[in-house]
């Protein structure tokens, strides 16, 4: 599925036979997480936002001494990295807004480096296909760096099923998090594809490996038609120099005769 005049801004800088960005979304308890696996079984290089803020958090990540700074000695944990529960004492809570935007002031940079290395590193290697795993993707308007966006969605009733399940969650956490998130509804209508986690396991990976082929044939093509203009334009500019040769031999003849009568 897909969405129409509602999908707001796309990556305009992509040329034809560029390595195309794909941003994949979805609100909690949808199943991205096993979209995400899927697409690193087909072999496409994938990029997760919340896996490089862990890796900023760890021991001698990039975040952890501008965190130092910021909010002092309590919020490391013994091996040096961020204390996650240690720093969710100053930026959880309204109290806290003030923190929580110096917080993602700091982070959100680092994040942006570490995805446009990502991409810059799958170009240079010529890969068809990257996506970018990003939770808050329209939440944060990173929609913006990205050819196409898949969002991965499900029934309601599946999905609280599935949040519901998971250890010390409850009804009233699971609203909290749906409140600061953008709604299903309006992620869908937004999105270039939606991948229904609905269905059974099996029939969602088969729309998951045709997505893929499908970005991988288009890209495929598009470099297809950049090597035959270039053997064109190629061929003219051999014709033009064999022309030129050409035209100069019969020149240096004419020049050699005129000299010879003179």
């Amino acid at each position: 599925g897909g969405g129409d005049e509602m999908m707001g801004p796309r990556r305009s800088t992509r040329r034809a036979g560029q390595t195309m960005v794909v941003g994949l979304t979805g609100s909690i308890g949808m199943g991205k997480s096993t979209v995400s696996q899927w697409l690193r079984e087909f072999g496409v290089p994938l990029d997760d936002a919340d896996a490089a803020v862990h890796k900023l958090y760890g021991p001698g990540g990039a975040a952890v001494e501008p965190i130092r700074q910021l909010f002092g000695e309590a919020v490391l944990a013994e091996d040096g990295s961020i204390s996650r529960p240690a720093l969710s004492k100053f930026v959880v809570g309204p109290a806290n807004s003030a923190n929580l935007k110096k917080l993602e002031a700091l982070i959100h940079p680092l994040v942006a480096a570490d995805r446009s290395d990502f991409v810059l590193r799958a170009s240079a290697g010529g890969e068809p296909l990257v996506v970018l795993d990003i939770p808050l993707l329209f939440e944060k308007g990173l929609e913006a760096e990205c050819d196409a966006v898949v969002v991965v969605s499900a029934p309601f009733e599946e999905q609280r099923k599935r949040v519901l399940a998971r250890p010390g969650m409850s009804e009233a956490k699971f609203e909290a998090i749906l409140s600061k998130q953008v709604p299903d509804a309006k992620k869908r209508s937004k999105a270039d594809h939606v991948l229904d986690t609905g269905a059974a396991p099996e029939v969602t990976r088969a729309c998951v490996q045709e997505l893929v082929e499908s970005c991988r044939r288009r890209i495929a093509a598009e470099r297809a038609q950049q090597r035959d203009e270039q053997r064109r334009l190629t061929a003219i500019g051999l014709g033009v120099v064999a022309a030129g040769l050409g035209l100069g031999s019969v020149l240096r003849r004419c020049c050699g005769a005129s000299a010879a009568v003179g």
